[in-house]
């Protein structure tokens, strides 16, 4: 096999290798994408300070992958898929949206979700999931896997033909739908500045940079500039601005994750990934999410038995990654050697 597997977002490329097929992952390595000018290379840095031989690769990306050209929202980094296989010279290549990949780490759980409490409880402590809000899963209804980092990644697993295929959409740029005079107030501040008010705009590290601001505005403070970490810490301490500011952003994150249950019929549940909620997740209790996220009128039963877990496992991506180059659904994704 000789498989790279790569997970590159809007911050981090994670790495990892897989010497045999369905063999252990190995040589895990986390860089920083502003550390390097393009994905050639941080691939190579990857490589030689492994000193790996690669014959394929697997790669999720934070972005489309339908076109040959590779662009990130939040990355500078842009290539064509079709030059990163001619360049490292390889046998195989895929590129999948990163959330794809996310999706496809999660296959065995979804293959194994019960409606029996007592089994299901066994089942979250094997795959290292967290109950975010409990609830009884509807076996083979879609899954949906949905967190802010970066940006906010949207995607939706379902079985087919017993191989797990991931829907990939955009649906962090979907248009941001307020819930409250508070986020209709967020709206009208952020339409100064944005045609489009995006779901991404405010769920997201920029999204909290962005909330901050607007924070400060409402309250008639002058908050200085902090970054999205910073912002975290400060709420995490009890801040007053930035603990609203956390609040609000995981109130919006609760009408976005039932909006796209009603889409997309996610009833076996949701599984929250992506790197903010984890270090946030003591705040999301004392917002509006449970609230928001039940506040659909008709539908608020079909909405108040879907499960809500959270992964914390970083190297989803990869172990995603590594499972796309081999699902049937994706062979017409793969370059190869003709």
């Amino acid at each position: 096999m000789k498989l790279l597997v790569a997970d590159i977002g809007g911050t981090n490329a994670r790495f990892a290798y897989q010497e045999k097929n369905n063999g252990d992952l190995t040589n895990f390595a986390y860089l920083k994408c502003t550390d390097f000018d393009n994905i050639y290379d941080a691939i190579q840095f990857y490589q030689q300070t492994n000193n790996l031989d690669i014959k394929n690769m697997s790669i999720a990306v934070a972005s489309t992958t339908k076109k040959d050209d590779i662009k990130f929202t939040n990355n500078h980094w842009q290539f064509k898929q079709s030059e990163v296989f001619k360049h490292f010279s390889l046998n195989k290549l895929i590129f999948v949206n990163d959330f794809v990949a996310q999706c496809l780490s999660l296959d065995s759980f979804y293959k194994d979700i019960t409606e029996n409490k007592i089994l299901n409880d066994k089942l979250l402590n094997k795959y290292d999931l967290k109950t975010i809000r409990g609830g009884t899963p509807i076996r083979e209804a879609p899954l949906l896997v949905t967190g802010p980092g970066t940006g906010l990644g949207v995607c939706t697993l379902l079985n087919i033909n017993n191989y797990p295929i991931a829907i990939e959409g955009e649906g962090g740029h979907s248009s941001f739908a307020p819930n409250s005079y508070l986020e209709i107030e967020l709206l009208k501040f952020l339409r100064k500045k944005y045609n489009h008010v995006s779901n991404e705009r405010i769920v997201s590290g920029s999204g909290i940079e962005e909330i901050y601001e607007f924070i400060g505005f409402k309250n008639n403070h002058s908050l200085e500039g902090l970054k999205a970490p910073d912002i975290g810490n400060e709420a995490l301490k009890g801040e007053p601005n930035a603990l609203e500011t956390i609040k609000l952003f995981f109130s919006i994150f609760g009408t976005i994750i039932s909006s796209v249950i009603l889409i997309n019929g996610a009833q076996s549940g949701v599984v929250i990934a992506g790197g903010i909620t984890p270090k946030l997740q003591s705040i999301l209790s004392e917002s509006d999410f449970e609230l928001n996220l039940l506040n659909k009128g008709r539908r608020y039963n079909y909405i108040k038995t879907v499960p809500i877990w959270l992964t914390e496992n970083n190297n989803n991506g990869l172990i995603g990654a590594s499972k796309a180059i081999g699902n049937p659904h994706y062979i017409s994704k793969i370059i190869k050697n003709k």
